[in-house]
Parts: C-alpha cells; structure tokens; sequence
C-alpha cells in the first residue's frame, strides 16, 4: 500500500517538475519581416541587419521603443516626428 503511495507521489512531482521547467523556458522570439527587404526580423530589432533599414526608433519623452510607423507615443502620448525614410539600400 505505502509502495503503491510513493509510485504515484513520484509520478505525480515528476508531472509537475515537467510543467514548471517548460514554463520556465524562454519563448521563442516574435518574427516578421522587413517592410523594405522582406528578410525575417525579430520584432526587437531597431535596424534590420540585411538591408539597414530603421525598424524602431525611442520617443523623446520618455524613451520607450516602439516601431518606426507609430505616430504617437504609446507610453507617454507624445507626437513623433516624421521619420524620413531612404537611408538604406531599399529601392
């Protein structure tokens, strides 16, 4: 009986070690592509590594990054200045 008791205990702790450890596990980053190139970008990127083109730029007011097309801050509600595109190699 105490035999059956701890097989089922250490299946049981061994379930939720399993669970714990995948949660623990970091999540793959998000993907996409650049608008300019196409080629795969993680969405962290501040500029894509193939054609250079800005992907994300930091507001004036409090510094939060956010992606190149937002006009408005999303942290602070401050208005971003035009970005002027065509310094990359993009065409």
């Amino acid at each position: 009986m105490i035999l059956t008791f701890l097989l089922i205990f250490a299946f049981l702790t061994l379930a939720v070690v399993s669970q714990i450890e995948a949660r623990l596990e970091d999540p793959p980053a998000p993907v996409g592509a650049c608008p300019c190139c196409g080629c795969r970008i993680e969405f962290d990127w501040l500029i894509c590594p193939h054609c250079k083109e800005l992907l994300q730029r930091h507001c004036s007011g409090c510094a939060e990054r956010m992606p190149i097309s937002h006009r408005f801050c999303t942290g602070c509600g401050t208005r971003l200045a035009p970005v002027r595109l065509g310094e990359s190699e993009c065409t």
